[in-house]
């Protein structure tokens, strides 16, 4: 019988993490359906793959081209929301699930008579530590305690992709994540989008393992930090997250972008690498993010 979960991982050269990934949900308690969605690696990802394929284990789409985080999970979910699933479980290729990751996410859904706008794992590092990057951001309610038979959720406003489950309703009624985006911020807009409207939480007996580099998140220290060639990235954080303050208004937005003019000029003194190309890049993504207002791409209910 079909499952009514599809899970769908965004993929892009790191097939030996993205193998990890794929073994840990096989081993799921609660059976689901797999979709590897592969911004055009070429690391021989798809090769790596190819058991799992002849097996009929999972389901190998490759984009032809290098989409992003954001457009992956764009693709993702607009290929996800064509076939007749019920729900989607959304995660980066270095996101390891826990054997009952899935199932404590289901019994949360029946806890909430699925009522809710999207459920989000407690990420760990590979120490154990909470994730940095992925801490959800609660509520103005705070801990949620309606319900004595599943006392571990935690409503929040903010969750990021790295185990995200997710309603085929709600993608439908709200939209598919900015694919302009690129990499940053997509799922802090897409999570907050949604909970505006509908409630959502933190489960906290869903756990999964991020096996991130370091265990770090995306704040200005972090860029202050930064001593690679990865730093050009950071265009994307900015500009990204200077659209979403102004969905919140000009306040927000006016607050915002002073605060990052501040931030480029402690770069150019405090940076201890690429200090000038630091400033550059917060101003290029300030600039930007003035005139950046992709729309928000809808799918069609199936008749």
């Amino acid at each position: 019988m079909k499952n009514n979960v599809l899970a769908l991982v965004v993929t892009y050269n790191r097939k030996e993490l993205l193998l990890e990934c794929v073994n840990a949900l096989l081993a799921q308690e609660t059976n689901c359906d797999i979709l590897i969605v592969d911004n055009k690696s070429t690391d021989g990802t798809e090769e790596a793959l190819a058991p799992y394929l002849a097996a009929g284990q999972i389901d190998y789409i490759n984009t032809g081209e290098n989409l992003g985080g954001a457009g992956g999970f764009n693709f993702a979910l607009k290929e996800g929301a064509s076939r007749d699933y019920d729900y989607f479980w959304l995660m980066d290729d270095d996101t390891i699930a826990h054997p009952d990751t899935l199932t404590e996410f289901v019994k949360a859904a029946q806890a909430l008579d699925n009522k809710f706008g999207y459920l989000s794992s407690f990420a760990k590092f590979t120490d154990g530590a909470p994730c940095r990057m992925n801490l959800q951001d609660v509520a103005d309610s705070g801990w949620y305690a309606g319900l004595p038979s599943y006392p571990s959720l935690v409503k929040i406003k903010r969750a990021t992709f790295v185990s995200f489950f997710i309603k085929k309703e709600v993608v439908i009624e709200y939209g598919l994540p900015i694919k302009e985006f690129f990499i940053w911020a997509d799922d802090s807009e897409y999570s907050l989008r949604i909970a505006k409207h509908l409630p959502a939480y933190l489960v906290g007996t869903s756990q999964i393992t991020h096996k991130m580099q370091v265990n770090a998140g995306t704040t200005w220290r972090v860029l202050l930090k930064e001593d690679s060639d990865r730093v050009g990235r950071y265009f994307y954080n900015v500009r990204n997250r200077f659209y979403i303050k102004k969905q919140d208004g000009l306040w927000p937005a006016t607050v915002y972008f002073f605060k990052q003019i501040a931030l480029s000029f402690l770069l150019l003194f405090a940076a201890k690498s690429y200090r000038f190309k630091k400033f550059k890049i917060v101003w290029q993504g300030l600039l930007a993010g003035l005139t950046f207002n992709p729309p928000v791409e809808y799918v069609a209910a199936e008749k």
